[in-house]
């Protein structure tokens, strides 16, 4: 037996070599993880005239071209259907790409877009980082404005909860915005410094922030938005690996939550000292689930015990939930954060979980599995499957 919470170091690691990728990072449904190329810098188009791609990191983490002819790739997103849209902030357009084949969706009142994010009727919404502005775009293409004001100063990330509030961060200052459904604008947080992009774990209930000029990656809970530091030093350029405390970041600026929530891509500039933006890493933070456990006062903590680990051809998950939960899963991840399977409308009983899940169709290796209510994950844990 095992406590859930205790299964990881929370760590960082480089993934790619040097890449041309200083735009947006978004994740499939399959885990595979799309790296667009800004640009070399923030000042406009690439001098050379060479068309900017978007590269796919697979699970395997083989990398290969998507899409190209960019002129500054900067934030993406798929939408309900698992298209990619991507924003091109010198072209002031935004594209969907089917097979590789990108095509204009709309570039009505678009003005140098940066992030992008679909909610759940498919309708996307811009950052408008040229004129501080949210469009908002319906599936059949209509661009509309739908939110403006003072706390927007170049929005650049874009973020969306599962009730269709929209978090937006700045560039050009420190607000984290949160703007609700009727577009509406509220300041809720600040980071130490001009933001990247950011993205929501539905799970933790967690938005995350690469923050572009202050080399640091933060945590805010969107029901008590007070800031907290996941890792980097303020001011201090680098890209160290290691554990999350010690390590560094160059200029962050991508930020994409796995679908476990225990893993963040974020992509990183080589280069510690002046303005350029690529050449480029995709670094990776693991085991973020266990940094809260450990570190985070508001997370709720279940002890939990799964048995036997490493197990052969089944496993049992016991735990007091402390709470009535109804729909409850657990969902089974491969180390990518794959979803293999999932056991539904597990029973409890006083609010205690004894559930057996069946492995024996798993090869042999490490897993992850998480428990769900419908809303939020509760607990995860690591499995070796012998």
């Amino acid at each position: 037996m095992f406590c859930a919470t205790l299964f990881a170091q929370t760590e960082v690691t480089t993934v790619t070599p040097e890449i041309e990728g200083s735009g947006g990072l978004c994740l499939d449904a399959d885990g595979n993880l799309y790296i667009a190329d800004f640009g070399d810098s923030l000042s406009g188009p690439d001098p050379d005239g060479i068309p900017n791609n978007i590269q796919v990191l697979d699970t395997d983490q083989n990398l290969s071209i998507f899409s190209t002819g960019f002129i500054g790739a900067s934030g993406n997103n798929f939408d309900n259907n698992g298209t990619l849209h991507q924003s091109d902030i010198f072209a002031s357009g935004i594209y969907k790409i089917v097979g590789g084949v990108r095509t204009l969706v709309t570039a009505d009142g678009i003005v140098a877009p940066v992030g992008v994010v679909f909610d759940s009727n498919d309708n996307f919404y811009v950052c408008n980082c040229g004129n501080n502005t949210i469009r908002k775009v319906t599936p059949g293409g209509t661009s509309t404005l739908f939110s403006s004001g003072s706390e927007f100063a170049c929005p650049n990330g874009i973020t969306i909860d599962e009730d269709d509030n929209l978090y937006v961060v700045n560039f050009s200052n420190t607000n984290v915005v949160k703007v609700d459904p009727a577009g509406t604008p509220t300041i809720i947080a600040n980071t130490l410094a001009g933001n990247g992009h950011i993205d929501y774990d539905p799970q933790t209930k967690n938005l995350y922030v690469a923050s572009f000029a202050g080399q640091q990656i933060f945590y805010f809970n969107k029901d008590n938005p007070v800031r907290k530091l996941l890792s980097g030093t303020a001011g201090v350029r680098g890209n160290d690996d290691g554990d999350v405390g010690n390590a560094t970041f160059s200029n962050p600026n991508g930020i994409a939550v796995t679908q476990t929530g225990d893993s963040i891509y974020v992509n990183s500039a080589v280069a510690t000292t002046g303005v350029a933006l690529n050449p480029q890493y995709v670094r990776l933070i693991t085991g973020v689930l266990d940094f809260l456990s450990v570190n985070d006062n508001d997370a709720i903590k279940y002890e939990v015990k799964a048995y036997p680990n490493p197990a052969e051809s089944e496993f049992t998950i016991e735990s007091n939930l402390q709470f009535d939960h109804s729909n409850l899963n657990i969902t089974m991840y491969d180390i990518t954060g794959t979803k293999l399977f999932e056991e539904t409308e597990l029973s409890t009983s006083n609010q205690y979980l004894k559930a057996r899940i069946d492995i024996s169709g798993l090869a042999s290796g490490a897993y992850f599995y998480t428990l769900s209510d419908g809303k939020r994950q509760l607990f995860n844990g690591k499995l070796i499957k012998q």
